[in-house]
């Protein structure tokens, strides 16, 4: 039987003055997940730790973390024999590996992230829409808002107060690109940082759903210039 060791980043604002680093092991089988390290030590040795997951299969976008210093989601991510998980970074520390997305939600509140159109559809057939603007439409959609891309993007990390970050506007882009939409898209990136994306493309190569994030920025870039 292989033993494995994870080291773990922790902090619990209640009774920690500063976070610290605690190693754990664990019994290594290859192919068990990250998710099911965490849940061997949470049963078996340490009640207290935090860390969060629920439909455990990569679409609930809750439990994403550091993973030897790369965002990634603990129930999709290979385990290895050893390991270094932290919480994610650029989010507040709630305890341990478990983040507050608090701040990420009450900033969607302005984005007005539903179909906004002056009279609803009445056509007696299915309405048409552009067959391009749609597939950028359905790219956009596969964001589950991980903040894996929050995690690593430099924009954010430099100016989180007035650059919205990666997922926000992919959230935004759904709506942008929707051929059906009459909202103020283009006014609502453009105030929110859109022209701030250095197009480092780190957003991109972390996301677990290939929502491409950073290839959605570029292409409101682009239309809201042509404007």
């Amino acid at each position: 039987m292989t033993k494995g060791t994870v080291t773990i980043r922790r902090f619990d604002p209640a009774r920690d003055s500063a976070p610290y680093w605690q190693t754990f092991s664990f019994t290594f089988q290859p192919g068990m997940t990250v998710l099911d390290v965490l849940l061997e030590i949470y049963q078996q040795q340490d009640a207290t730790l935090s860390f969060q997951y629920c439909c455990r299969n990569g679409h609930c976008g809750l439990c994403g973390v550091m993973i030897n210093g790369r965002p990634g989601m603990i129930c999709r991510e290979t385990a290895s024999a050893e390991m270094r998980l932290e919480p994610l970074a650029n989010l507040p520390v709630l305890r341990d590996l478990t983040v507050d997305r608090s701040e990420q939600d009450l900033r969607k509140q302005d984005l007005r992230l539903f179909l906004d159109r002056a009279e609803p559809y009445r056509g007696e057939s299915a309405e048409r829409i552009d067959m391009e603007a749609f597939a950028r439409f359905k790219r956009a959609a596969r964001c589950m808002e991980c903040f894996c891309c929050v995690a690593v993007c430099p924009v954010f990390t430099a100016r989180p107060h007035d650059f919205i970050g990666p997922a926000a506007f992919t959230q935004l882009a759904r709506h942008f690109f929707d051929p059906r939409d009459e909202g103020r898209r283009k006014l609502t990136a453009l105030t929110n940082g859109l022209t701030a994306c250095i197009r480092c493309g780190k957003c991109t190569d972390v996301c677990p759903h290939d929502a491409m994030p950073m290839e959605n920025i570029i292409a409101m870039q682009e239309m809201a210039a042509k404007e």
